[in-house]
């Protein structure tokens, strides 16, 4: 009985192990200011991979097109390629050992960020990045149409009072 529990006590050790071994991720979007922000920490040579998904929402407003600018930084971790729903973003290396990156386009959501590269820092460091990106949405061509009437509207009720 001893050494069953011994037994289940190494194992639990050992996965608990593995599992602080792994980058610890995080994402979040704010409504308020419409930013979708992404981010892992802790990450080591055996991380080469990350993949972020924001879901916009069912329905018409995962249809909805956005205006994004994005941005993303790294610390000891070197990117070989960032997309944003395929689309590369622009990477490059400062001069202090951060990667950075931008982006710009119109997309439809979801919006998948993926991340794919290598850990460059000393073996008993760890590294870590964090992008960003800013959503504006695109109005629809009925939008143009409504507001277009209005003006008109308008123009015609200040015409008549006119004459």
């Amino acid at each position: 009985m001893k050494f069953n529990a011994i037994a289940v006590a190494a194992v639990l050790a050992a996965t608990g192990l593995q599992a602080s071994a792994a980058a610890l991720t995080s994402q979040t979007f704010d409504n308020l200011s419409s930013t979708f922000s992404f981010g892992a920490t802790r990450i080591t040579g055996e991380d080469t991979a990350f993949n972020f998904v924001l879901n916009l929402g069912g329905g018409e407003a995962g249809q909805q097109q956005y205006t994004v600018k994005g941005d993303i930084s790294a610390t000891n971790f070197s990117f070989s390629s960032v997309t944003l729903n395929g689309t590369a973003w622009t990477l490059s290396p400062s001069a202090d050992g951060t990667y950075l990156g931008l982006v710009r386009g119109t997309f439809r959501g979801p919006l998948e960020v993926e991340i794919a590269g290598s850990f460059t820092g000393p073996s008993d460091g760890y590294g870590n990045l964090q992008g960003s990106l800013v959503l504006a949405p695109v109005p629809e061509p009925e939008t143009y149409a409504l507001m277009l009437a209005g003006l008109a509207a308008v123009g015609f009720a200040a015409r008549r009072r006119r004459h």
